[in-house]
């Protein structure tokens, strides 16, 4: 709890929360509400060739070439 009041980000720890600062887990942005929630999805993967493509694009603009 004092590691996610000092970075205001969200714990996976649900007993932890009754020692959460109350603008901590009162915050919609890091707790979301359930209307929110219904909102979100989790984007597929890349097949295994655009994959590549996207890692070998990452390490050029990581390495600068």
């Amino acid at each position: 709890a004092a590691a996610s009041n000092y970075v205001y980000y969200a714990n996976g720890n649900l007993a932890s929360q009754e020692y959460l600062n109350e603008d901590v887990i009162g915050d919609t942005a890091i707790y979301p509400d359930e209307a929110t929630l219904e909102n979100l999805y989790v984007k597929d993967g890349y097949d295994q060739k655009l994959q590549r493509v996207v890692t070998r694009m990452w390490t050029k603009i990581k390495s600068g070439t």
